[in-house]
């Protein structure tokens, strides 16, 4: 028997393999990209040793560990699918409510370093361009790496704050940097706009701007990820190569979900929106989201995360009736307002041929109902539930300010 299992966040990206011969068994673990540490574990007999091999196994799995071949990694941080695709587990960046609080670790499973031209930097990590509130040297760091050879292996690129302290400056700037510099970053697969903590700027105070000048500007762009939905526009939503597109706001802009409705993403297979609440700046409904619930858009979608919102128990009354549920792999309501009354409507769910992984971090849910859900065919992850309370009006969407 052997497993190979691969971890991503924003923190980390981690592979667990392990091998198991007869009474014995070898793990194989560490940071993808490094040749790790072995351990071997020998039993008085078969058993024993597959017993003990399949609890540690299920232990990783609850971790959140997935199988390699199917997120398309492997131990070496390379990619199994074709044409060298970014694996698909790599775009769940932000995963947990308490990573707003904290920079980026991790993109797209390599490790993320802030650039100074002052330092040496190597090709395999993934540069992230700054201010801060004494300085604001983003632009000018920028300008640098653009015209560096690193620039052309340049994969995957992070901007966290574009003017320090000032939060009144939007991404138009550093948008309009990142499309003149396009031809220097010719194979830039992955792209984060806003990789600003609450402590530097809450969530629903980030000022955005129009993003689809970098769909025009990069072709082989796979991963398009913003946070901040003041000023938000996808203006012209078309990118016949792009896999991946995370949106994440405090309360989002009718218009943005309406553009991405309207959008011509015919290989996107990972859908992230954090859709908020009307004290951020929500002004959607249900029905806005229609389109895509329907299941007639974007055929190749495995991931549909409806996150951090206010509307979780509506959207999953409606969710468990979509046709969609046939094509996901993984249906994300975490970090939402989601109570007894939403979880009672998943407990409907229908049979899916590929629905995998039920994702309900950060809720409103009682134990009973927890447990029940778990009781589900799939993989389900109530962790962190959000603190009771009998008052409904103080239920808050996690991530909000």
């Amino acid at each position: 028997m052997k497993r190979e299992l691969v971890y991503m966040d924003s923190k980390s990206s981690k592979f667990w393999n392990l091998e198991l011969k007869a009474n014995t068994y070898t793990v194989t673990y560490g940071r993808i990209g490094t040749a790790g540490q072995t351990l071997t574990k020998s039993f008085t007999g078969d058993a024993e040793a597959l017993k003990d091999a399949e609890k540690l196994i299920k232990e990783k799995l609850g971790k959140g560990y997935v199988d390699a071949g199917g997120s398309g990694a492997s131990a070496s941080g390379s990619s199994d699918q074709p044409g060298d695709l970014i694996p698909l587990l790599a775009f769940s960046s932000i995963l947990r409510r308490e990573d707003i609080s904290s920079n980026m670790g991790t993109f797209i499973g390599r490790r993320v370093v802030d650039y100074d031209p002052e330092k040496d930097f190597r090709s395999e990590l993934v540069p992230r361009f700054r201010g801060d509130y004494d300085e604001n040297p983003t632009i000018a760091n920028l300008k640098h790496f653009l015209a560096s050879d690193l620039a052309r292996e340049c994969r995957g690129l992070v901007v966290g704050a574009w003017h320090g302290d000032d939060t009144e400056g939007n991404s138009e700037e550093v948008i309009q940097e990142l499309v003149q510099g396009s031809p220097s970053l010719p194979n830039l697969s992955a792209l984060y706009i806003g990789d600003i903590t609450s402590e530097e700027c809450e969530i629903s105070w980030i000022h955005q701007s129009d993003l689809s000048p970098l769909l025009k500007a990069f072709p082989k762009l796979q991963l398009l990820r913003a946070r901040g939905g003041d000023g938000l526009r996808l203006s012209q939503p078309s990118h016949t190569q792009l896999r991946g597109l995370a949106l994440e706001t405090g309360g989002m802009d009718v218009e943005v979900i309406r553009s991405v409705c309207q959008s011509d993403f015919p290989n996107l297979e990972y859908l992230e929106l954090w859709l908020g609440t009307d004290e951020y700046g929500a002004n959607h409904s249900i029905a806005d989201l229609q389109p895509i619930l329907s299941g007639r858009l974007f055929p190749k979608l495995k991931y549909l995360g409806l996150r951090n919102s206010q509307q979780a128990d509506e959207l999953a009354g409606v969710l468990v009736n979509s046709p969609i549920l046939n094509r996901l792999e993984t249906l994300d309501l975490s970090l939402g307002v989601l109570t007894n009354d939403g979880a009672k409507s998943l407990l409907q769910l229908p049979p899916s041929p590929t629905l995998k992984k039920l994702n309900l971090h950060y809720n409103f849910i009682d134990a009973a109902l927890i447990r029940q859900l778990k009781a589900l065919p799939l993989t389900v992850d109530a962790s962190k539930p959000a603190d009771m309370d009998d008052d409904e009006e103080w239920r808050f969407v996690a991530v909000g300010e």
